[in-house]
């Protein structure tokens, strides 16, 4: 999964370096990251990069920094939040689409993506991780372990139609830029 969106890989590797706190239950996403991901969502999505894309370009948007005691889950929550910029929804309607819809898509295209990436992590690289037994180990382990769990909700339907649009997800790479 080389080419899965540089954002999705970025959000993925921020949220198991802040990891999750030790015997949490396992993290429940919004509503929005579970639900269906339909071709239809994923033509207006991609249709509305340009311009979710101009608006947070236009107003100087730059991802919020997950805190320390932030959740996995709750530092894709913060990422996606923080597009919600003054002008999106203008500049989304007039590519067809609106903040709603295009935040509802964002949840399940990045949610996909973690999912796929946390799937695809080599059983090597956690016989590994496994290994080392200094506690900064134990803990990734752990936060490892929490957000599989939270990944494990994720309907496969949604991963095969992240996987069937790497390519035009690459726009997401250039997000605010």
């Amino acid at each position: 999964m080389k080419n899965v969106a540089l954002a999705a890989t970025l959000s993925v590797l921020t949220l198991l370096a802040c990891g999750a706190r030790p015997g949490a239950p396992a993290a429940k996403w919004p509503i929005e990251a579970t639900g269906p991901l339909t071709e239809a969502d994923m033509a207006n999505f991609v249709k509305s990069l340009p311009a979710l894309n101009a608006a947070l370009k236009a107003a100087g948007w730059t991802p919020t920094p997950p805190k320390l005691d932030d959740t996995p889950v709750s530092s894709l929550a913060t990422f996606v939040e923080g597009m919600d910029v003054p002008g999106v929804d203008e500049s989304l309607r007039t590519a067809g689409s609106n903040w709603s819809a295009i935040r509802a898509t964002l949840y399940k295209v990045f949610a996909a993506s973690a999912a796929l990436r946390v799937d695809n992590t080599p059983p090597e690289a956690i016989a590994e991780m496994r290994k080392d037994t200094s506690l900064a180990a134990k803990k990734g382990i752990k936060d490892f372990e929490h957000f599989r769990s939270a990944c494990a909700q994720i309907p496969a339907a949604n991963k095969q139609v992240v996987i069937d649009h790497q390519e035009e997800l690459q726009a997401l790479q250039t997000l605010g830029q």
